[in-house]
């Protein structure tokens, strides 16, 4: 079983009702290839995460909370993970975040320090609440994707192609379609583009 790790602000005052549907979607997402496990938002801290993140072996690690260039933030304000703090705990991780800018820095720094892969956003990412469930399923479906077998290379290829289905489905709704494109030019992939589960393997 991979050891999944999913930190999550589920209660930013912000940002915490798409955060949540996020984590509805992961939790009625069945895969028998992988073992999930929760930091919350009354537990999303620097300490929480190093005493999660194993030791010694391959993971994935999910985050979704606020982000800037170099750091995720618990209430947008209290960073958790960034280059100063606990950057190189993720050697051999595939790390997978949705937040802003994090492929601006953090993600180049994670990768300098031997995690395998990044998948995140170089922009901000933007969230349209009058239909909220693209953005859900575009920002879940790479992690998706991954438990599937695909490589990072193909998930970002299809990722993008996900973005293009749901903005041609707006075509009544400007907006929506607009944050939408911005967030598929924005997504981002360093590292391995070759890693799969096919590595977590030997």
């Amino acid at each position: 079983m991979i050891n999944v790790i999913l930190a999550i602000d589920e209660e930013d005052h912000i940002l915490g009702g798409f955060y949540s549907d996020c984590l509805r979607d992961f939790e009625n997402f069945k895969t028998t290839m992988c073992t999930l496990s929760y930091i919350r938002s009354n537990a999303l801290n620097e300490a929480s995460v190093l005493m999660t993140v194993p030791g010694g072996q391959r993971f994935v690690f999910l985050a979704y909370s606020h982000g800037s260039e170099n750091e995720l933030l618990s209430g947008g304000v209290t960073p958790y993970i960034s280059n100063s703090i606990n950057v190189t705990a993720f050697k051999g991780a595939l790390f997978y975040t949705c937040s802003c800018s994090t492929g601006k820095k953090l993600g180049y720094s994670l990768i300098e320090n031997e995690c395998t892969s990044y998948i995140g956003y170089k922009e901000k990412f933007e969230i349209w609440d009058f239909n909220r469930q693209p953005f859900v399923e575009c920002a879940n479906y790479g992690y998706k994707l991954f438990t599937q077998g695909e490589n990072i290379e193909s998930i970002i290829v299809k990722m993008k192609e996900k973005y293009d289905e749901h903005i041609d489905n707006y075509t009544n709704d400007f907006f929506g379609a607009a944050h939408l494109l911005a967030n598929k030019n924005a997504l981002l992939a360093l590292g391995s583009m070759d890693f799969s589960l096919k590595h977590f393997k030997a």
